[in-house]
């Protein structure tokens, strides 16, 4: 088969790598995707090797990256925005979508440009929440079938374009069961490979949180807060400039991504994890993985599965509440040797049984089951 994996990335990854990488407009677009691919950001790279590795041909696609998109165009002499030169049915789909958000219009006209280039039996979304129902549609009638995969808010229009949903969340999984929809549960993973590409032999952070603290973060900020009073904390995130976080400042530092953050896990003896609002009582996110990949002792929020991923008190910790937080990270601070036990038995626990090559080949198996 034949998989296309359509994804985004934070502006901050795109503005950094764009900054980072002068003369831009003259690289090719294979070029210019194996530059961004070595910033190891997000999930779909790693997905798309998986793949590979499993006998398909696969190839991911980040939608708003706007230097690989106008390089493809050009080499494919394809204007952009031009939803004009693509075929009727396209057209029918893509216009009025186009007059609400003329700003954006490039990103849909190249994507399914793209789709119709590529040809792919299957188009794997990991944005639902982001590609506008009138492209799924248009997508859906260009391949064999089209998978979103979402652990976030359900967007506010409908998402009838899909032929699969699949989430890291099981009650998700449950709610779009309810709504009529074929779903799978298909947690997030690891990519083995960065322990080649990441060094992690100095451990000289004590206890980190990589992530964001925005206003919609309260509870993870008062969590953070109890943690720093009590035992310190370093803290790398985009929102250190918010007033509200002032008595935080000594902890803070500024946002890493990709490569960075991985870095900054494997500098770590122990990171902080904690959930968003909508995992309604489920472990399911990246950083259980990225964690625990990296050999970093994981103090994760206690959730009612965490067990069906991770023998807890052997392979991660967890908490109840920000005092038990700061308890933990103060006992295992103190006894690094049990931390690093602790941390090592994740590290095998994610390598054995949560890989990417592992979750692409249940993807697949859903995939098969329905084309």
């Amino acid at each position: 088969m034949r998989f296309l994996i359509v994804d985004y990335y934070y502006q901050g990854v795109l503005t950094r790598f764009e900054a980072r990488n002068p003369g831009l407009a003259k690289q090719s677009y294979i070029q210019l995707q194996g530059s961004l691919s070595d910033e190891l950001f997000g999930e779909s790279q790693f997905q798309a090797g998986a793949l590979r590795a499993l006998g398909h041909e696969a190839d991911d696609l980040i939608v708003n990256a706007a230097p690989l998109r106008r390089a493809w165009a050009a080499e494919h002499s394809l204007a952009l925005p031009r939803p004009a030169r693509l075929k009727p049915v396209l057209r029918r789909h893509l216009v009025p979508w186009l007059r609400r958000e003329r700003s954006d219009r490039w990103m849909w006209t190249a994507l399914l440009a793209q789709v119709r280039s590529y040809r792919p039996d299957v188009v794997h979304i990991q944005c639902v929440d982001l590609v506008p129902p009138e492209v799924v549609r248009a997508i859906r009638d260009e391949v064999r079938l089209v998978v979103g995969q979402l652990a976030a808010p359900l967007p506010p229009w409908t998402t009838d374009g899909y032929g699969l949903m699949v989430s890291s969340l099981p009650n998700l999984v449950e709610r779009f069961r309810g709504l009529g929809f074929a779903s799978e549960w298909l947690p997030l993973a690891f990519e083995p490979s960065l322990l080649d590409r990441i060094r992690t032999d100095a451990r000289d952070v004590g206890v980190s949180f990589v992530g964001s603290l925005s206003p919609h973060h309260a509870s993870r900020v008062t969590l953070l807060r109890e943690v720093a009073a009590r035992t310190g904390l370093d803290i790398w995130t985009a929102d250190g400039s918010r007033p509200e976080l002032a008595d935080l400042r000594a902890s803070l530092h500024p946002a890493v991504w990709g490569r960075e953050m991985y870095e900054v896990l494997g500098r770590s003896t122990a990171t902080i994890n904690t959930h968003i609002d909508v995992a309604e009582g489920f472990a399911n996110n990246l950083r259980l993985y990225e964690a625990t990949g990296m050999g970093t002792l994981l103090i994760t929020d206690a959730k009612q599965n965490l067990g069906q991923l991770f023998e807890v008190g052997r392979e991660v910790v967890a908490y109840s509440d920000a005092g038990e937080c700061a308890e933990l990270i103060a006992f295992y601070l103190g006894r690094p040797a049990e931390a690093a036990l602790i941390a090592q038995a994740g590290q095998r626990r994610t390598l054995r049984d949560h890989t990417w090559l592992d979750r692409m080949t249940r993807l697949t198996e859903f995939v098969r089951a329905r084309i």
